[in-house]
């Protein structure tokens, strides 16, 4: 504690004691003015640099309560009966001006305050109070005055401290929280780059957001062609029900419109209790409760601009919602790049796997599918087929028609086989292969297409009977019964056969083009 405190606590102890005996003899007037300006000035000065030295304010309230009983009591005893009340009341206000600091002490001084009023009222029966009446309010007054100058300096530390410590509170949370976000962008790129395609990137992205965000399930939206939503990617915490396969076509109509309505507004949608949603969207509460749902933050997923999609998480904690929206903004890019990286790399792989006229499988495709070992497919099943008239028709009605008819007789197959079972060789043949097939839904199958097809192709078809049986020979059997089927048509039709033989030249899958089976 400095030495002008220690002064100024001595010289306000002093002051009281000179000023009670001052009293006490009764020549008190310029005592009681001395007193009032230097005990003011004295403990300004002590009484921070007390708080300062013993830093606890209890102290200094004990110290100067026991001040006022002190001074009550010995101006009581010693001072004239004329001087009691004036004096009880000045020790009374002293005091409190100095340690008031709450509203309790407030108060106290409003009190002390209404003890003033009271006193005034009665004043004109009591002389001597009526004497010194003028020294009691005016101290009252200047009490009050400086009372609140003090009150208020003393709120503004307080506040500008407190706004002081809430700004660096606030900005240690801001800087923790970028970081937080730069660690979870930069553990999401090295948790995505382990994956090789577009596809399982974004299986990994998904896994990684449900982990991340403790939710039960994350999960990815697409429209498709129909304009419905399938659910494309799917991550569920363990024991949690999948619901990939029930959410397949789901109409825009109802939730999803909801959904893009609110997209439009505000980007993410946002519950934080699916009972408070059931008050405004009752089809929202219908889709989500019976899943399970009780709070949910999803976003769209734009591409050049378009909403194509959405994506989110369900049952994430309620009390990290605002910063989990913001996490879900932040990977928005990440998503809708590996959504266009994978439609290109899926565009190139139909362009290069499939035909453009009939959008059937080619035979690069075929090479890619059954050039491995077989035994996962028996037992194995093959149809070729070979369009009739397919040269009479581009000779009388053109090329055009010609191709019409190809791609009528290659829906027909997909219809039947499986679009992903039929594959186009060339100009008039297709083959089917159909994988782990028994003979009776083989037969089944076939009859179906026999029926459909009617004179308009030649069939030729077999199926594995043993797992020594190669690929090889199962298109030689199958072509063999084509070629019979085929030339028994030109006998019943009477026109002349081909000079092609497909008995002669078959591809086979794994070996060039131009390389045929004999």
């Amino acid at each position: 504690m400095r030495l002008y405190s220690v002064v100024a606590l001595v010289a306000f102890g002093v002051i009281t004691l000179v000023s009670v005996f001052s009293l006490s003899i009764g020549k008190y007037k310029w005592v009681y003015l001395v007193y009032t300006f230097l005990s003011l000035v004295c403990f300004c000065i002590s009484r921070c640099q007390l708080r300062s030295f013993l830093g606890k304010e209890l102290v200094v309230y004990s110290f100067f309560a026991a001040l006022l009983l002190f001074g009550i009591i010995t101006g009581t005893l010693i001072i004239p009966e004329e001087l009691t009340v004036n004096y009880i009341v000045f020790m009374m206000v002293a005091p409190l001006l100095f340690t008031a600091r709450t509203a309790v002490m407030n108060g106290l001084i409003l009190s002390s305050m209404l003890l003033y009023i009271g006193l005034a009222f009665f004043a004109q029966h009591n002389p001597i109070l009526s004497k010194n009446l003028v020294d009691v309010i005016l101290y009252g007054v200047l009490s009050m005055l400086l009372t609140a100058t003090m009150m208020r300096s003393k709120l503004q530390r307080i506040l500008y401290h407190k706004e002081k410590e809430m700004l660096e509170v606030s900005k240690r949370e801001s800087q923790e929280r970028i970081l937080n976000y730069e660690r979870f962008l930069t553990d999401m790129v090295r948790y995505a780059a382990s994956e090789e395609t577009p596809d399982k990137v974004l299986n990994q992205l998904v896994e990684y957001i449900g982990q991340r965000m403790t939710a039960d399930r994350a999960y990815i939206f697409e429209q498709n062609d129909r304009g419905t939503f399938d659910n494309t990617y799917e991550w569920c915490k363990a024991g949690v029900s999948k619901e990939k396969d029930n959410l397949q076509d789901v109409p825009y109509e109802g939730i999803i419109e909801a959904w893009f309505a609110q997209f439009q507004e505000s980007n993410n949608v946002i519950i934080h209790d699916i009972e408070e949603c059931k008050k405004t969207s009752e089809a929202i509460y219908e889709r989500l409760k019976p899943q399970g749902v009780n709070t949910l933050v999803t976003r769209p997923i734009k591409i050049n601009g378009k909403m194509v999609g959405f994506y989110g998480v369900d049952n994430p904690p309620e009390e990290k919602l605002y910063e989990i929206s913001n996490l879900i903004d932040m990977i928005e890019f990440m998503i809708s790049f590996m959504i266009r990286l994978r439609d290109n790399a899926d565009a190139l792989e139909h362009s290069a796997l499939y035909d453009q006229l009939t959008d059937c499988k080619n035979r690069k495709a075929l090479d890619w599918a059954y050039t491995e070992k077989l035994e996962k497919y028996f037992p194995l099943a093959i149809v070729m087929c070979d369009i009739n008239g397919l040269k009479e028709i581009n000779d009388q009605k053109g090329h055009d028609a010609g191709d019409k008819f190809i791609v009528q007789t290659a829906q027909t197959l997909k219809s039947v086989f499986g679009k992903r079972h039929v594959y186009r060789f060339g100009g008039d043949e297709f083959i089917a292969v159909l994988p782990n097939i028994t003979h009776p839904a083989f037969q089944k199958i076939l009859e179906t297409a026999k029926s459909q097809l009617g004179a308009t192709a030649s069939l030729g078809t077999t199926i594995s009977g043993t797992k020594d049986t190669d690929f090889e020979s199962l298109l030689k059997a199958a072509d063999a019964e084509m070629y019979e089927n085929k030339k028994q048509y030109y006998i019943v039709t009477g026109k002349d056969r081909r000079k092609h033989s497909l008995q002669k030249k078959v591809p086979v899958p794994g070996k060039k083009h131009n390389d045929m089976v004999e």
